[in-house]
């Protein structure tokens, strides 16, 4: 029996976030804490696509037995040095649309922003669920109804540049939830699956610099975020799968 759950954030922790560095911690800490409040999935590995110390300074605060980390370039220096610090940390060269791992051979797969950097999302979200033996948790963009028009008006980036601002670095592939809901039933054909939704809108446009207006953005995103059709910018996605394969 398949079961679906969406929620919002709460308020406190929507104003919570005031600079880039918190915008970040957000999206993991609150996805992570799903998992150690679910009493059927004892955690002990976690791979974490695309990530660096981003991700690791705030996996390493819970208690999982190994963290790896894996990107398509080798570790930054940052990242070597929390390796060095804490033992459960490692670092894979990996793909996300070919991870190149055994069926079920890590506990849960974790992504944050980075499926969207790859030219065949729906293909990399088949391979975390293929390598994750208890769960899946992708944090990405959403596409909503007010989404699309304020694309309309230029007020959505739909292409993300490189350094100099000039060449396009990859397209902004946006989720929606019925397409990820059509994606697990048909993987998930027998045993099904649960998923949780949890949506706002959220923004780091400011940085560290007007921490003011960025509370502003989020409480209006958060009261917006409860209207259908406008759920918010980011999707936060925890997926528990069933134990068939295709």
């Amino acid at each position: 029996m398949n079961k679906v759950k969406s929620t919002n954030p709460q308020i406190k922790e929507i104003l919570s976030v005031t600079n880039i560095k918190n915008f970040h911690n957000f999206f993991v800490k609150t996805s992570i804490k799903k998992l150690f409040k679910n009493k059927k999935a004892k955690i002990t590995s976690i791979l974490a696509l695309g990530a660096n110390h981003v991700e690791a300074e705030t996996l390493i605060k819970f208690p999982f037995k190994k963290i790896i980390l894996s990107g398509i370039n080798e570790p930054e220096e940052k990242t070597r040095g929390i390796m060095k610090k804490d033992k459960r940390v490692s670092y894979l060269k990996k793909d996300i649309e070919n991870i190149n791992l055994p069926n079920g051979s890590i506990d849960f797969v974790f992504v944050k922003e980075a499926l969207h950097h790859v030219s065949r999302p729906i293909r990399g979200l088949y391979e975390m669920l293929r390598v994750a033996k208890k769960g899946v948790i992708f944090i990405e963009p959403m596409e909503t109804l007010l989404g699309r028009v304020l694309d309309k008006f230029g007020m959505v980036s739909n292409y993300e540049y490189d350094s100099s601002g000039k060449f396009r670095d990859n397209f902004v592939y946006r989720w929606r939830k019925k397409e990820i809901i059509k994606i697990l039933n048909s993987y998930y054909l027998e045993s099904g699956y649960e998923v949780e939704f949890k949506s706002c809108w959220m923004s780091n446009r400011f940085n560290n610099k007007f921490p003011k207006l960025v509370r502003i953005f989020n409480f209006l995103g958060w009261t917006a975020s409860f209207i259908p059709g406008c759920e918010g910018n980011y999707l936060m996605c925890t997926i528990f799968p069933g134990k068939d394969l295709p």
